[in-house]
């Protein structure tokens, strides 16, 4: 079966990337292995959600993140020197990703047969 490699950079709320993304990753899950990796802003993404749906008129999908595991995506993984940029090691997040170095996502990039940036 293809693995597509999911990678989001996008803070959420910025614009529709970062739902996309997720709606697409959802998708693909049918057809496909699927692993997602949060890079860069894209681990904002990962924050429990604190502003009311209405505040920002857009769609909290984050809430989502938990049902990843449902639609078969097992492989969740995060950049670790974003989270530490961002110093999300103390956050509550919706779903705690496997944090990998450079190398390993580097390693995950050669292994991953599509490659899908949001």
């Amino acid at each position: 079966m293809t693995e597509l490699l999911f990678i989001l950079s996008h803070p959420p709320g910025a614009s529709v990337y970062a739902q996309e993304a997720f709606d697409a990753a959802l998708a693909g899950s049918a057809f496909s292995n699927i692993a997602i990796l949060f890079v860069g802003a894209g681990c904002l993404q990962l924050i429990q959600p604190k502003l009311a749906v209405e505040a920002h008129q857009r769609k909290d999908f984050q809430r989502g993140f938990k049902a990843l595991a449902d639609y078969d995506v097992h492989d969740v993984y995060g950049c670790e020197d974003s989270f530490k940029q961002f110093g999300l090691h103390n956050q509550a997040l919706v779903i705690q990703p496997t944090l990998l170095t450079r190398v390993d996502i580097s390693a995950r990039l050669k292994g991953a047969q599509r490659v899908l940036c949001f």
